[in-house]
């Protein structure tokens, strides 16, 4: 059995999907199960704050997809990431888990102070004394994220970024991504520990304005947010002031360039462009 948590987030939602069109049987671990899209898998109802919840959620299951919190209103958005992986290695001892898949991202490997960046080494550093198969995917910035833009964009004709406009990074789809993690779930291997980092083709906060032109048949314009407004605007949109520092520490470290690979040479290239993902987004 597969015990997927975080499954009705952009990358659980999609893996799932993987998991069961492939024949794999799955489980989704979910706080509220209203917002599952689909009805019809199995799931369990834990807080992953909850020990006791999540250890009944993972019995039974033989490979756990784990991920770090996205909660904006925490107070205290690293010292949840903390509790929560802990209760993960209780519950995966507890229930015999033979082999956990966590979702960092890319930078990982760098100590410093990265915000979001850094929850995903905290994961990775607790999970290492897990005496099971552990699986790191450590993945690039998701095309997803900019949809959230996308009433702006409608409305105003204009793409806001925290970026400089011309600042090209790494992206990929997260579908391709739950694909992968799909494959990985399912496949055996003789080594206990492994990495993989993902990326995909390069684009600008210009480059992703200019492909919103082109699909949505209207002029797009980049407003880069001055780092002196980055904490302002998000506390404006519903950040807690402890996750809005978090999430400016990560954008700077993206723009400092500190979110690359450990192992440039041995990175997996996900194929789908901006463009085509955006193109099926748009016309669901």
């Amino acid at each position: 059995m597969n015990i997927i948590v975080g499954a009705t987030g952009q990358v659980g939602s999609n893996l799932i999907s993987e998991l069961k069109n492939n024949g794999f049987p799955v489980r989704a671990v979910v706080r509220n199960p209203d917002k599952l899209s689909d009805k019809t898998i199995e799931t369990r109802t834990a807080d992953l704050f909850n020990e006791e919840q999540l250890t009944e959620a993972f019995k039974g299951g033989t490979t756990v997809f784990v991920l770090t919190p996205e909660n904006p209103t925490s107070n205290d958005i690293i010292e949840d990431t903390k509790r929560i992986i802990e209760n993960y290695k209780k519950a995966i001892q507890a229930t015999g888990i033979k082999k956990v898949v966590a979702l960092s991202c890319v930078g990982a490997h760098i100590e410093s102070n990265t915000g979001n960046v850094l929850m995903s080494r905290i994961l990775e550093l607790a999970l290492a004394d897990l005496e099971i198969e552990k699986v790191y995917i450590r993945p690039s910035y998701y095309f997803s994220n900019w949809l959230g833009y996308l009433e702006t964009i409608e409305q105003y004709g204009v793409l806001p970024t925290f970026f400089p406009k011309d600042l090209k990074i790494e992206m990929n789809s997260p579908i391709d991504l739950a694909k992968f993690i799909a494959q990985i779930m399912t496949g055996t291997s003789s080594e206990m520990k492994r990495i993989y980092e993902l990326t995909g083709q390069k684009y600008s906060s210009l480059d992703v304005a200019n492909a919103f032109s082109r699909l949505l048949n209207k002029n797009v314009s980049v407003q880069s947010i001055p780092q002196d407004k980055w904490k302002e605007t998000l506390i404006s949109v519903g950040f807690t002031e402890n996750t809005a520092n978090n999430l400016s520490d990560m954008t700077q470290a993206v723009i400092d360039n500190k979110t690359v690979p450990e192992r440039p040479n041995d990175t997996i290239k996900l194929p789908t462009t901006l463009e085509k993902y955006l193109d099926v987004q748009l016309n669901k």
